[in-house]
């Protein structure tokens, strides 16, 4: 490292000095009979030793890289861009090899992310890293850490698509225009900016100096942003006007800095760089461009301006290195997109080799300084954690969580979900829940928690569900079609919150009624107009998994009893029946992108007079589809009854073929009979079922599967387009 002294003359002076004093101390602890001839050889070892004392100090501070005489500041310019910020770190890889030292790091919009990740000390190889891994959907849109939340809340979420607070009664909204607010991009930078997340100097604080450029609304202009926070910075300066929340500084309410200077290679030469070097974008813009896509249109009117000014900074550098990126682009965030352009970005700075040497002879060097900053160091240490049990409440009282969710799929053909969380304010906390199902399954619920002790709570709910057509089969012949209203009241006694934990204690009424059916030659059912029950139950679940829909580890874990009456005590003058369900399903992973998810399921009814609403009703690819106990099924497309005691168990291949593509294989085996004794005496059922699903991440799964039993004997196909609710 170059010592503060400044002069490599001054530090080669001291190093002498010191080998020296070194030399006469030895030589006086160990003296020869002439070493030491008289006081003067005393004087010399003594005026050495004061005289390190003195400077040692000075010589301990790391100098800045341009404090070498003669030495010419290098600056890096990172121009905007979204997903093609990606070819930035593609560059940056030929920079860091050529050995050309970087001083100071401009960047705007995607191009500040890069740039103040760079600047903290990460190199081109842990930026690649983050590109490649980084889930970008998740990370623009605000569905908060899960760690953050209980189970249900977790559930809910993975089933929209979008969702926002809004302020009522007087709340101020601290973030107020724009769709997203940008919570996750905060928290996420956070992370990987340990170390630098206080209020610094960006120009004397990091490793290396860095600025990024943002555009306040208030007086329309560029602003230079060089000290503060550094990740609202960052947040500020790629702020997408309308679409992130603006950030508020001071008198200052900024957005993208793009919208007024993307390529800011005249700021790296007023802040006092020698020698610039800017990486910019050809989007392939020209006459021969056919302007067919809603993007291709946006791009260029709204970008003409940009264009130009990025043109006009073109002079303040001593190299532009220009990447190809036609084809792609601001939001091209898929895996092989982003393979793809930090390849180009590589590319074009290989091209400009002889230049960048050229610049680096310019460029006194400097001995090669280690910033111990590196991503796999980062990942090591896990985001902070404001409790024990890993649970924050962080809604503001007086506030609206609206969600909304869309759905397609062959069965249930278009479905739309919204939800409206009210977050009251005082003490004990209290919530009120709206959800509104629309499609051939409506739904409409309504629930009051209170919270009076943290992570506990008591609530009150009601639902109402109208399913227009409801097809039942046995042993794989449609017998039965029904459309039926199903009511639920439920009174939550106790309820318990932890990560990955709840339990619940509470009892409830269920009403069933059939408004139209139809039946056939293989029905065997008998359909009472009415059914109705009181019950009271227990339920506790686990759930740890990463993923809902495509887990690459954790368990998930459920057990419930329920006990039912007509009068709260009996059941038509006779005891009550209860129903005891559980599962448990573990996912183990044999690859990076090869895993196995066993699962053990089972259902046991006890009593007489069964209902027939009550009974097993087994199929399709999730829990409680159209009915609240019917559990999943490798090979059954349509739900099926079964005997009063059923158990399954399933085994699926989770191969993800490249990017967000993947491969499930599922098969099962399955037992059933009225009576527990002899419920693997009969022929076991086998299913199997092949699923190709591709991971949109923001509308949920889109895919589709091909299914066939032992005991429907039948092909099903199964087509689904967001996420299941």
């Amino acid at each position: 490292m170059l010592l503060s002294l400044g002069k490599v003359q001054i530090y080669l002076t001291f190093r002498s000095l010191i080998r020296n004093f070194v030399a006469n101390f030895k030589t006086y602890c160990n003296p020869k009979p002439e070493s030491i001839t008289n006081s003067q050889d005393m004087k010399r070892v003594l005026i050495a030793f004061l005289t390190i004392i003195v400077f040692l100090p000075l010589m301990a501070r790391p100098v800045a890289v341009d404090s070498v005489d003669n030495r010419k500041k290098v600056a890096l310019v990172l121009s905007g861009g979204g997903a093609l910020g990606a070819s930035h770190v593609g560059a940056l890889k030929v920079i860091e090899e050529a050995g050309i030292p970087v001083d100071m790091v401009v960047g705007t919009s995607i191009g500040s992310i890069v740039g103040a990740m760079y600047s903290v000390g990460y190199n081109s190889d842990d930026l690649a890293t983050m590109f490649r891994t980084m889930d970008w959907t998740d990370l623009f849109l605000d569905r908060g850490n899960p760690r953050h939340l209980t189970l249900d809340e977790r559930e809910a979420r993975n089933t929209y698509i979008y969702e926002r607070e809004f302020y009522v009664r007087g709340g101020i909204d601290p973030k107020p225009g724009g769709v997203i607010r940008g919570n996750n991009i905060e928290s996420t930078f956070s992370h990987y900016l340990q170390g630098y997340t206080d209020s610094i100097d960006f120009m004397r604080d990091l490793p290396r100096q860095f600025v990024c450029i943002a555009t306040d609304l208030v007086t329309d202009s560029a602003v230079v942003l060089s000290r503060g926070s550094l990740v609202r910075s960052i947040r500020s300066s790629m702020s997408i006007p309308g679409v992130f929340t603006p950030v508020h500084m001071g008198d200052m309410v900024l957005v993208d800095g793009g919208t007024k200077n993307n390529f800011a290679a005249d700021v790296a030469r007023q802040l006092g760089a020698d020698i610039v070097i800017g990486i910019k974008f050809d989007l392939g813009v020209g006459s021969d461009r056919q302007y067919r896509t809603f993007m291709d249109v946006m791009e260029r009117s709204a970008g003409s301006d940009i264009t130009r000014r990025s043109k006009d900074n073109e002079k303040y550098c001593d190299l532009v290195i220009t990447v190809p990126v036609r084809g792609f682009s601001s939001g091209s965030f898929t895996h092989g997109a982003i393979n793809t352009l930090i390849e180009r970005g590589e590319k074009a700075a290989r091209e400009k080799l002889d230049s960048i040497k050229l610049l680096k002879a310019q460029a006194v060097a400097i001995p090669e300084i280690d910033y111990t900053m590196h991503l796999r160091d980062i990942n090591k240490l896990a985001a902070p954690v404001e409790d024990n049990t890993g649970l924050i409440d962080s809604r503001e009282p007086n506030t609206i969580m609206a969600s909304v969710g869309l759905r397609y799929d062959t069965e249930d053909v278009a479905a739309l979900q919204l939800r409206g969380r009210y977050f009251m304010g005082g003490q004990p906390k209290k919530e009120l829940d709206l959800t509104l199902r629309l499609g051939l399954r409506s739904m409409l619920r309504l629930e009051f928690n209170i919270e009076p002790w943290h992570f506990k709570e008591m609530g009150l709910s009601y639902e109402f569900w109208h399913n227009i057509h409801q097809d039942f089969y046995q042993g794989g012949h449609e017998s039965d079609n029904l459309s039926y209203i199903y009511q639920k009241a439920n009174a939550k006694i106790f309820s318990l919150n932890a990560m990955n934990f709840d339990c619940e204690l509470g009892l409830g009424w269920e009403y069933y009624h059939i408004a139209k059916g139809m039946w056939n030659e293989n029905s065997e059912i008998y359909f009472d107009d009415n059914e109705h029950y009181f019950n009271y139950h227990a339920r506790v679940r686990y759930n740890s998994e990463d993923e809902p829909y495509f887990t690459k580890r954790g368990v998930r874990a459920e057990a419930q009893y329920a006990y039912y009456t007509d009068n709260f005590a009996q059941w038509k003058d006779h005891a009550g029946f209860s129903a005891l369900s559980a599962m448990f399903q573990a996912t183990i992973p044999i690859t990076a992108t090869t895993h196995l998810r066993p699962n053990l399921q089972c259902r046991f009814l006890f009593g007489d007079d069964l209902p027939v609403f009550k009974s097993n009703l087994v199929g399709g690819m999730t829990y409680g589809k159209f009915f609240p106990h019917q559990l999943p099924l490798a090979g059954f497309g349509h739900v099926e009854f079964f005997d009063d005691k059923f158990v399954s168990a399933s085994l699926r291949l989770q191969q993800r073929i490249i990017g967000r593509h993947y491969l499930l294989l599922d098969g099962s085996v399955a037992e059933s009979d009225g009576e527990m004794s002899h419920l693997f005496d009969n022929k076991p059922i086998w299913g199997v079922r092949a699923s190709y699903f591709y991971d949109s991440g923001i509308v949920g799964p889109l895919g589709a599967s091909l299914g066939w039993s032992t005991h429907t004997h039948r092909l099903n196909f199964f087509l689904s387009l967001g996420f299941d609710f």
